[in-house]
């Protein structure tokens, strides 16, 4: 016999069934805003901070390809001109649909990774250079983002405190040449009087904050980078990933994604890039059959059915939607017939009927359901930027609590 025509075993990708329903949700909006100041043409560990930035983001539109929409910004706005290191940062790639994922042994990047690398690369010859226009650059984006169909979310990558606004005033603790211990500025000395650096050099997080806050009341949050030599600024970027709704867990030491060593990088992204693609609710393209046969794996570790910590069925048709906590285990009653490929009515065993059994009927009229949550825990380790794949398998009982 063909080997092509012998059907996998029901482990054979190491869970138990042996159908994967695919899950499918609209692809989010990523959003990358990446500083270019003169402090991100320093080299560390053997590379310039802007390029291991550039490259890494690169790399992350690569990974996740049309699984999401791509568009990025660079501050400040122009390069090469140290008169003018201030204005506000501007959009160098609209946002449109990411390349196909490649499949094969030669994987070459397709036109919107290209465009998008060529976009945020600086011309051969030239450094990053000026200041840090934060606050002006995010304030001028929002107009754009907020026209951005479906889930947005922006990826501000930084190595300093924002400053460039000539409107501040600071003392020397929130001067940026004081915090940064330049030289002239100490004893005391602030140098972000008119006379010495100036209002443009006091640290502008009042304004950078108020920037976030704009995204975050249009449903836009921000993931906060700090690139090696943002430490000083830890307190303010703390604050901006709180603002913008994407503070890490307690746990995790910064609520900001603190970057250590450039070679993190990589790690980094595409921890953010798995929690934005992957959300607690999910769709499945085709209904199954058995609705008492279907799990949940999160990077392959089981998920148990039920509220509040597992996964639910949430598309209830005519019925309602059903609050997670009166919903109970699905029965084999639960899904009339469908052409997906699913095993026949009467190729359940008998302990699938006894585990069918078992499982808490709700209501006795149901249609086809496609959707499901993940809740509580299961939600949080999901969203926590950690797994990076959610796998919804047919073809063995659904688990539920003991």
């Amino acid at each position: 016999m063909d080997d092509a025509a012998i059907p996998p075993a029901p482990d054979a990708q190491g869970l138990c069934g042996n159908t994967f329903l695919r899950a499918t949700s609209d692809p989010p909006n990523v959003y990358f805003v990446i500083d270019r100041s003169g402090s991100m043409q320093e080299v560390i560990e053997g590379r310039m901070k802007y390029d291991a930035v550039a490259t890494a983001s690169v790399a992350l539109v690569r990974r996740l390809g049309a699984q999401v929409n791509v568009g990025a910004a660079m501050f400040p706005g122009s390069l090469g001109n140290p008169d003018d290191g201030c204005t506000a940062g501007e959009e160098v790639f609209p946002t449109r649909p990411g390349d196909p994922l490649q499949t094969g042994l030669c994987n070459v990047d397709g036109d919107v990774t290209r465009a998008f690398s060529r976009s945020i690369s600086i011309p051969s010859g030239t450094l990053p250079t000026g200041g840090t226009p934060t606050a002006a650059t995010l304030a001028r984006l929002v107009p754009t983002l907020s026209a951005l169909s479906g889930r947005t979310v922006v990826i501000l990558a930084t190595d300093g405190g924002p400053n460039c606004n000539d409107a501040a005033m600071c003392d020397a603790s929130k001067c940026i040449p004081n915090i940064e211990q330049s030289p002239s500025c100490t004893n005391g000395v602030n140098c972000c009087t008119p006379a010495l650096y100036g209002a443009g050099s006091c640290l502008d997080d009042v304004a950078t904050v108020a920037a976030v806050r704009a995204l975050a009341q249009r449903n836009i949050r921000t993931y906060v980078v700090g690139i090696p030599g943002s430490a000083p600024y830890g307190s303010l970027l703390d604050e901006l990933a709180r603002t913008g709704g994407t503070a890490r867990s307690a746990g995790s030491g910064a609520a900001y994604y603190d970057v250590d060593h450039l070679t993190e990088l990589d790690d980094i992204l595409a921890a953010i890039g798995s929690t934005v693609v992957l959300s607690c609710h999910l769709h499945l393209e085709t209904a199954p059959r058995e609705m008492s046969l279907v799990n949940v794996y999160l990077d392959r570790q089981l998920v148990e059915y039920g509220a509040p910590d597992g996964w639910v069925w949430t598309d209830f048709g005519d019925a309602g939607t059903v609050d997670a906590s009166e919903t109970g285990a699905p029965t084999a009653d639960d899904a009339p017939s469908a052409e997906d490929g699913s095993p026949p009515e009467d190729a359940s065993t008998p302990a699938e009927e006894a585990s069918a059994d078992a499982l808490i009927p709700e209501a006795s009229t149901r249609v086809p359901r496609q959707d499901l949550d993940l809740l509580g825990a299961a939600c949080e380790r999901l969203t926590s930027g950690k797994v990076r794949q959610v796998q919804v398998v047919f073809g063995c009982p659904t688990v539920t609590p003991k």
